[in-house]
């Protein structure tokens, strides 16, 4: 019999499982040699497992192919990349950015009546396309080719603010504020030049200073809009720094709307792990690393919570480690939480103590 790792969204009923499945805090989800069943299957996503090692006879001609032409495993994503439940999340989130971008233009010479409610039911309605928050944060790393990138990253970061506002147990009425401001955030972009916007590699000096006026701009648009003061405090303080050390005021600590502060981390983690014309996404857990090393940035709850959460999600997946290595994560450390404890092989490293080593990628 041969193992084969299979994402969830692709597994069968009948296929039997070629080792044990944990969840998160390490208890037993099913056991080995386990007929799946559709109840079996249901459950497996329910506590967000990512794959499952399947059992196949050499001889079957049912193993599927999901290498690569030469020859290498497909990573987590790519294989999230050829599921069903992908391609049906990939063309809502596709229609509905290319629906937010008339919106979010008129918003700029109209009073934003109607046109809110229109652009919140775009995040609903992409939010239901996935199965809980972490699969969404997944599913979202996969969609990384924009010829329009303020509006996609400004519809990403209203998809993570909801995450951690869900996360923070925010009400109702806070959670839409919040999913506002993250999508009007980025809306003074609108005033820079395109060819600034759009330009393939680093900015000139001059280019830079351009593109820092932007929450000026955007503070300017919604402040006497008809919304909460929350949204245009979010436009204007994005850059802001927890330290003191962002733009364009240099506020610190509690001088920073709180939702401002939420937005920061999310326009962070997206714009880290979204793929450029100058550089590939960085991968998840070193986008963590970095805004943990520089978490005097940030408000520390909300970033606790997000890296937390996120982190928390990998446990049990396989990755590369930098060094070559195969191996699985099989334990958050309190102290660095995007360096966890991994497995592998006969080798147990504890990446909290070993700055010379990382977690290149995730299988």
């Amino acid at each position: 019999m041969e193992k084969k790792k299979i994402l969830t969204d692709n597994l069968e009923i009948g296929m039997v499982t070629a080792e044990a499945v944990y969840n998160f805090s390490n208890h037993l989800i099913i056991s080995s040699n386990t007929t799946l069943t559709p109840d079996i299957i249901n459950k497996l996503k329910y506590y967000s497992i990512k794959s499952v090692k399947i059992l196949f006879p050499e001889d079957s001609g049912k193993i599927p192919q999901n290498d690569r032409e030469d020859g290498k495993d497909l990573t987590y994503f790519e294989k999230i990349q050829v599921s069903k439940e992908f391609k049906v999340f990939e063309t809502e989130f596709n229609s509905c950015v290319n629906d937010f971008k008339g919106e979010l233009n008129d918003l700029v010479v109209k009073n934003g009546e109607g046109i809110i409610d229109n652009m919140l039911g775009h995040v609903d309605s992409i939010f239901k396309k996935a199965r809980n928050p972490l699969h969404l944060l997944d599913m979202m790393l996969c969609i990384r080719s924009y010829d329009d990138i303020t509006y996609a990253h400004s519809m990403n970061v209203a998809l993570i603010c909801n995450i951690i506002g869900r996360w923070l147990k925010l009400s109702d009425d806070d959670l839409m504020v919040l999913v506002t401001a993250g999508l009007l955030h980025d809306i003074g972009k609108l005033k820079i030049p395109p060819e600034i916007i759009k330009k393939p590699g680093r900015l000139t000096n001059e280019e830079f200073s351009i593109i820092r006026k932007h929450p000026e701009y955007g503070f300017d648009i919604l402040k006497n809009k008809n919304l909460d003061s929350r949204v245009a405090n979010a436009a204007l303080q994005h850059h802001e720094r927890y330290d003191g050390n962002g733009y364009p005021d240099k506020l610190k600590s509690s001088e920073i709307d709180f939702f401002a502060s939420i937005v920061a981390v999310a326009d962070v983690y997206d714009a880290m792990t979204s793929n450029r014309s100058y550089r590939k996404g960085i991968c998840p857990f070193d986008v963590l690393e970095q805004m943990e090393r520089e978490k005097a940035s940030y408000e520390p709850v909300v970033l606790h919570k997000f890296i937390n959460n996120t982190a928390e999600s990998y446990i049990n997946n396989e990755v590369i480690l930098s060094n070559g290595e195969r191996g699985r994560v099989v334990l958050l450390n309190k102290n660095f939480l995007s360096r966890p404890l991994v497995i592998a092989g006969n080798n147990t490293y504890d990446l909290s103590k070993m700055n010379d080593l990382y977690i290149e990628n995730i299988i």
